[in-house]
Order: C-alpha cells, then structure tokens, then sequence
C-alpha cells in the first residue's frame, strides 16, 4: 500500500494524489469506427485538420465581391460606379481573376474570385446598365471570411478525450473525416449490500431496496461516451467482494464499486483495497458531502483503476460527477476542465453549508438563478428534478439569498 492517505483531503487534492500514485495518463488503446457509430465516444488520438477551413474564401453576404480600394470613399452622395463582370454561380468555382474597376455578383456562401478581397451588400448598391453603382465604402475582408480563417491545416481540431457530440462532430464531417480513433476504456459496476436485490424483482420482499446505482452510473458513463456495463450484485461478504473485484479486472479497466448502506461492506471494500498490489489503497475518503465514504485505489502495473462509492444514490451520483469523471479524464490525458467548470449564479434562497467541508447541493434553474432543493444522500428522485449542482467551498459557511453561488450543470 503505497500512497495512502490516512486523514481526509480535500477533493482536488485526492485526485491528483491518485492520479500520481497510478501514473496517470495511461495508453489507453483505440479503435477506427466510422463516424455513424462514433457517436458520443472519446477520442483515443488527437485530430488535425487535414485542410483548412473555410477551404476556399466565401461571402457572408448577397452582393458583389470587389476590390476594397476601388471603392474607397463611396458614399450615397458621392456614389462609385464598378464595371458589372456577370455573377458567380453557386457550386463553382471563379478561375477568372478581378481585374481593378470591376464588380462580381455573388450570393452568400460564394467563392470570391481571386483578386477581390471584399463584398459590397446588394442594399448598398443599384445595377445602372452595364455598372454597379456603390453607395458605400467598404473595408478590406468586410463581408467574407477568408480561407482557413476559423481552422488553419494540421491545426489540432479535436484533442485527445474529446467526446464526439453534436457540437463536435460537425467539424469531423466538413473536414471529411469519416473514420475516428475511439477509447476503448473499459467501465465495469459492481453493486454491493445484502439488502440490494435486482430491478426486476417483484414484489420487493420485506427490508430490500431495489438496484438504483448501477444503473444511474451506466447511464451517466454512456452519456459521457465510456464503455460502461453492469456487472450484478455482490453479497456483503469479503470472499464475494473480492471473487467479483478480481474477476471484473480480466475484463475492465475500471471497477466501480458501489456500497450498501451498512458499515461492515465500506470496512470490508476498505479491507479489500488495501490488499491490492502497488498502489493498492490510496485515499480513504474525502472532505465532500454527500460523497465522504468515497475509497480510491488501484494497481499501477496492470492499469486498473477502482473506486469504492457510497451506497446512498445521491451521494453516489455526486461522487461519481465529481470525482469519478475527472479520474478519468486524467487516466486519458485530457487536461481541459470544461466539463468540470462552474458558473457563478445568483441563489434564490438561503443556503447555511459548514466550514472545512466541501458541500453539494442539487438544485434547479429558476428565474435566471438557481434554487437549491431540499435533499438527503439517500433520496433518489431528487435527481430528476435537479439541473446541477451549487458547490460551497470549505470556507463558506452561509450564502445569503441574491448572492453568487458556484453552479455546474449535469
């Protein structure tokens, strides 16, 4: 047991002291799939741009591609008169330059002719015969966008860790790239606790409690484009535990394991951890709540991440958005903390929190702030109703109604 941290640490701390203590990043393989059936996976690779883009310099605006200095000083009083040199067909591609003095219509989105390196809006302009008369000056790059103004080639588009959604997959396509290197990381979720018993179960029999954490944490894995899989659930028993642990390590990368309510399986995962080789056991929970019972461990020479997470359902959903995901963006190497970023919020009602914890609330966006919702770590449907979470900081003890809060969306 190397590493291990015997009194309680602050959240960020005990992440990087896992991190450290498992040598994080780790190589994690990729595999190409096409981009249909990429969809919300992490990138195993960096991307580049294999061209830039725009790939060609295009209007923003119907009108007529010009020379700037032609027009310089045009004004409705003092008008300029261009020769009028035809139009430019949507879909093509002008080879003829732009000679000094002349004027191109072009529509929005159309390739500006070499030499030309602004647009004139139609408004601004009225056809007389064989001229365009210009009523307004216009500026050099006014009206277009030119060749790999927004992505210059063998730009790094998408980083290692990024996760192919809707906002990302669109530069994919329009730089043609159709095949992606996807993470293959592994995920498997052990339930633990006597008095758990499967979904299916019906009628629940007398003090059991159906599996809820399994199934929030495939879910919230999946939403983030990891390869998550329940994995059944465990009796409270040291020989089961570990029977399930080692088994999952032949197939997983990752082994979440979620505890029951009692004291006995948190001593038993505790136990079990400690007994890991190099690092083994590495932090025994956190200063957080709800989420405090949280166990992080691990063997650095087999790359096995594990996590032992409270039985509680909301605790364990704030565990595991708060320190399960960043985890795992480190296993990956991937340092952006977008999806970890809070946002300062007014809060519609008192909040009184604790010194020297870190605290979560779940709470929902109300009237262009946030209202915290009652809660315990045992509630369950609480999370249906919450759009994120308000996080005091271990020196804020009471925030008072209208002041800022720190909020971070699902």
């Amino acid at each position: 047991m190397s590493g291990f941290v015997t009194d309680l640490t602050d959240r960020h701390s005990g992440i990087s002291i896992a991190s450290e203590a498992l040598h994080f990043p780790w190589e994690v393989p990729s595999e190409m799939r096409p981009l249909e059936q990429a969809r919300l996976c992490i990138l195993g690779e960096g991307i580049e741009a294999p061209m830039p883009y725009p790939p060609y310099t295009r209007s923003l605006r119907d009108g007529y591609a010009l020379r700037s200095a032609d027009v310089t000083g045009a004004s409705p009083t003092s008008p300029v008169y261009l020769s009028f040199r035809g139009e430019i067909p949507m879909g093509t591609f002008p080879e003829k330059p732009l000679l000094d003095g002349e004027a191109i219509a072009i529509h929005t989105g159309g390739i500006l002719p070499r030499g030309s390196d602004g647009v004139i809006m139609l408004e601004d302009t009225m056809e007389s015969g064989p001229w365009i008369e210009v009523r307004k000056a216009v500026q050099k790059g006014e009206n277009v966008i030119f060749q790999g103004e927004e992505v210059k080639e063998k730009e790094k588009i998408l980083p290692l860790g990024s996760q192919i959604s809707c906002r990302t997959i669109g530069i994919l396509a329009t730089m043609g790239i159709t095949t992606v290197p996807c993470a293959v990381l592994k995920i498997g979720i052990i339930s633990t606790g006597d008095e758990i018993v499967d979904s299916a179960i019906d009628p629940l029999p007398l003090g059991c409690i159906r599996d809820v954490n399994s199934w929030a944490l495939e879910t919230l894995l999946l939403s983030k484009g990891y390869m998550a899989q329940r994995l059944g659930i465990v009796s409270d028993q040291k020989d089961s535990l570990r029977s399930a642990l080692y088994e999952a390590f032949e197939d997983f990368d990752v082994v979440l394991v979620s505890g029951g309510s009692s004291v006995s399986v948190r001593d038993y995962c505790s136990e079990l951890f400690q007994t890991l080789p190099q690092p083994g056991l590495i932090v025994r929970g956190l200063r957080m709540s709800p989420g405090k019972p949280v166990l992080i461990a691990g063997i650095s020479d087999r790359k096995k991440l594990v996590l032992g997470l409270p039985g509680h359902p909301l605790a364990c959903m704030v565990a595991a958005r708060m320190v399960l995901l960043p985890l795992l963006r480190r296993l990956l190497g991937y340092t952006s903390t977008n999806s970890q970023s809070f946002f300062p919020v007014a809060v519609h009602t008192d909040l009184v929190g604790r010194t020297g914890i870190e605290e979560f609330y779940p709470a929902k966006i109300y009237k262009g702030g946030v209202l915290p919702l009652p809660a315990k770590s045992g509630y369950i449907g609480i999370l249906k109703e919450a759009d994120g979470l308000i996080r005091l900081d271990e020196n804020t003890e009471t925030v008072r109604q209208g002041e800022r809060v720190d909020f971070m969306p699902w």
